[in-house]
């Protein structure tokens, strides 16, 4: 992949960049982290995909190795611990996630249970009865999406048994090293592209309008903000730089929301996936423009946003400038079908019906993130919003 990309040096995760992955290359990777004789368990989802399953039926030849493939989006529970009593008393060395976001949290949730025991429900909600302390393995990331960014932060998201999503923080489930591989996005589905270009820049712009914002968690953010609204459509389109390019950005935004967390896009796409299941991206992305609105009211967040949008358009009025990046946005989202309705998602009720499943947005610690605070008056504000024809 061209280019320096200075935002490595903000994490510990060491980054590898390829445009193929041989068995010998994950061999080297193995060796380098973990020594000759380490035992390699992968963790990856049932899906069919040539270029990783060629490359694992090669790699098995070269050292021990265990495959498992429980995994399922919004990552639940009960699979990761059937994965992890799979592997207890094996003497895993190395766990490879290899995957989309929610193959990449599964392993970082293996890892977690591996190490510190106990349940992963024990881990999870506003009041933990475990915390992560350890990791006995080294954990190696390789995503097969360019989106969550998963390969590069200390978070994991889980579906408790309650039916609630949790998002688990720790730096115990930060990567050891993650590894971009071009060719591992190549052939992603036009939709599923959609998804996951949407999640990554919702990571971009929900770093900047954040209240744990800074100096440095801005330039990244701003940076990767304009690298993904440059390449998503091409990469949409399967143009093989924009596929490279959105896997380098949406790395980049995950460097960025690793020190920020996500914010009120992120709390609110929870309800939509628990409620409805609807994919993660997707969730995202039905909320962003009317959340980014809401920010502008925030002097310096405005002045951020309208920053990315002079890099992307050129020189305009600040006023402008914001009405052009939202209509970016929005024009993105027409062309890949995207959402902008409750029916557009097949939930057909009106506001009053959904603004009760929306409280719990409220409790949620990302939502206390965002910089322009949302109460139920700003959410119904958007819920009525996305109730009309």
């Amino acid at each position: 992949m061209p280019g320096a990309m200075f935002e490595q040096l903000l994490t510990t995760t060491r980054i590898v960049r390829t445009d193929r992955l041989t068995a010998d290359d994950l061999d080297r990777l193995i060796l380098y982290c973990a020594g000759p004789d380490a035992s390699v368990a992968v963790i990856e989802d049932n899906r069919p995909f040539g270029p990783r399953d060629r490359m694992l039926e090669a790699f098995a030849s070269l050292r021990p190795l265990v495959r498992q493939n429980r995994v399922f989006p919004d990552p639940k529970v009960d699979d990761i611990m059937a994965m992890a009593r799979a592997l207890a008393g094996r003497g895993t060395d190395v766990i490879v996630g290899i995957g989309g976001g929610s193959t990449l949290d599964s392993a970082k949730g293996v890892a977690a249970v591996l190490s510190n025991g106990g349940d992963l429900d024990d881990y999870l909600g506003p009041a933990p009865v475990r915390k992560i302390e350890k990791r006995d393995v080294k954990l190696i990331l390789i995503p097969t999406t360019a989106g969550t960014g998963s390969e590069m932060t200390r978070f994991g998201v889980y579906t408790a048994r309650t039916g609630r999503k949790y998002t688990l923080a720790s730096p115990w489930l930060q990567a050891d090293a993650a590894v971009l591989v071009t060719e591992y996005t190549s052939d992603l589905p036009a939709p599923l592209t959609a998804s996951t270009s949407f999640d990554a820049l919702s990571h971009a712009l929900e770093t900047l309008w954040n209240r744990n914002a800074t100096p440095v968690s801005d330039r990244a953010a701003a940076e990767a903000a304009v690298r993904i609204l440059r390449w998503m459509e091409p990469a949409f389109d399967c143009s093989a730089d924009g596929r490279r390019e959105m896997l380098e950005g949406a790395c980049m935004a995950g460097i960025a929301f690793n020190r920020t967390g996500t914010a009120a896009v992120h709390a609110l796409s929870f309800i939509l996936s628990e409620e409805w299941h609807v994919p993660h991206g997707v969730a995202c992305a039905f909320s962003l423009e009317d959340v980014m609105l809401e920010n502008l009211h925030d002097s310096a967040t405005a002045a951020k946003l309208a920053g990315v949008a002079r890099t992307l358009f050129g020189d305009a009025p600040h006023d402008l400038l914001l009405y052009r990046l939202r209509d970016r946005i929005v024009e993105l989202k027409r062309k890949f079908g995207l959402p902008f309705t409750f029916a557009d998602l097949g939930v057909h009720a009106g506001s009053g019906e959904l603004q009760p499943l929306f409280e719990k947005a409220l409790d949620d610690p990302k939502m206390g993130n965002n910089v322009v605070p949302f109460d139920m008056g700003v959410v119904n504000r958007i819920i009525a919003s996305k109730c009309r024809p």
